[in-house]
């Protein structure tokens, strides 16, 4: 959903809930006057009554909308919500019963808690080890069901709020002994538990976000890719492209220039090759590149003769670098497919390169008529390097020349 809507939604819960809920605890002190539970049964009956009108509304606009939603799935979950609901009220009583016995009285658990989060060393200590367990836990392959997830959670919580109130005990009684007060401790391991608990909460759901960006990250990695290598077989497989080689092949062949015909057959084969030996990489190496490009076009000064050159001046160290497969050569065919090739005025292409940037420059000879372009090669290749490097591909048009500046990775 848009996010101003989301934002409105928010405010409208909040202000829903805070009436209900005030109106429901006043209403519950009416019949009950116990101020613990009315502010218990209150927040719980607010909370279910908001979450059920979302579900029936979802329920509604699926219904309206007429799509078909599996509404078993979400059914079965019913008595996970039920058994859920029953577990949070059963902690909120026993937390109101526990906070209100003689084990805290004249305190808070609040203060306790205070103090542990406020223990620089306690809450680093905490984060970290939780960061390593959550980690571990939530990305361990062999542990794959969540009941045994979940009881690792539980052990968890509990053996480090275990020797964190032992720790916390020991520091305020100020004594060197093992032995601590019990009910010190027992204060210390409920404010613990609580702090410890919130805690691993936050990271799971930080560690679940971070997750799910990686993997939209890799679908659309997978994704532009899927796009750039459709482009670049439609490019290259396409009818002009076959009509073109084999009536080349043909003239040499008819001229009875074997040699020639037998060397072409090579390159158009390597090419190929080269095509489908990339096909699965996301990048190559730009001397792979630049190998590919020569025999290109050789192809196709067999073909124009004297109506182009192509000249390269490329370093050293660019020659390292990656680049997204058949990107250059897609630019190189754009240059030839748009500008007119004569020998009286020949087309100039240049490729250079240096640590950072491939340009691939042209100048323009336009052809009496404009043959017919879907932009969807540049289109891919720009969407490819943004997916992976966050960076755009750079168009410099004027009337002399037409300049292209992809970057090296």
């Amino acid at each position: 959903m848009p996010i101003d809507i989301i934002a409105v939604m928010v405010i409208v819960v909040n202000v829903v809930g805070f009436v209900v809920g005030t109106l429901g605890a006043g209403l519950i002190r009416y019949f009950m006057n116990v101020e613990v539970a009315a502010r218990i049964f209150s927040t719980v009956l607010t909370t279910e009554l908001l979450g059920w009108t979302l579900i029936l509304l979802s329920r509604l606009t699926y219904k309206i909308n007429r799509v078909e939603a599996d509404l078993s799935r979400s059914d079965s979950k019913l008595r996970w919500t039920f058994a859920i609901v029953g577990g949070i009220l059963a902690l909120r009583v026993g937390a109101a019963m526990l906070f209100s016995s003689p084990l805290y009285a004249g305190t808070s658990v609040m203060d306790y808690a205070w103090e542990i989060l406020s223990s620089s060393p306690a809450f680093i200590t905490y984060t970290c080890i939780t960061i390593i367990c959550v980690r571990r836990l939530r990305h361990q392959r062999k542990i794959r069901r969540k009941p045994l997830t979940w009881l690792g959670y539980v052990l968890f919580v509990g053996v480090v709020s275990a020797v964190g109130a032992w720790c916390f005990s020991i520091a305020h009684e100020r004594t060197a002994t093992i032995a601590v007060d019990i009910h010190n401790y027992l204060r210390y391991f409920i404010a613990s538990v609580l702090v410890e608990t919130t805690i691993c909460c936050i990271v799971i759901l930080v560690d679940i976000v971070f997750t799910i960006r990686k993997t939209m990250q890799l679908e659309r990695v997978r994704a532009a890719q899927a796009q750039y290598r459709y482009a670049t077989l439609k490019q290259q497989v396409n009818p002009h492209f076959l009509f073109n080689s084999l009536n080349t092949l043909d003239g040499l062949v008819c001229e009875q220039r074997t040699e020639q015909a037998s060397d072409y057959i090579h390159k158009l084969a390597h090419m190929y090759r080269y095509m489908l030996r990339c096909e699965e990489d996301a990048l190559v190496p730009l001397r792979e590149e630049i190998d590919f490009i020569q025999e290109y076009v050789a192809l196709q000064k067999v073909r124009f003769a004297d109506g182009f050159e192509v000249k390269y001046a490329i370093a050293d160290e660019a020659m390292r670098r990656m680049v997204v497969p058949c990107t250059v050569q897609l630019l190189v065919e754009n240059a030839l497919k748009h500008n007119a090739v004569s020998a009286a005025n020949p087309l100039r292409i240049t490729i250079s390169a240096n640590e950072e940037q491939l340009m691939i420059e042209n100048n323009v000879l336009p052809k009496y008529t404009r043959p017919a372009s879907t932009g969807l090669g540049q289109k891919y290749i720009r969407e490819h390097y943004h997916t992976l490097s966050a960076q755009d591909m750079v168009i410099d048009s004027t009337d002399e020349f037409y300049r292209v500046v992809i970057p090296l990775l």
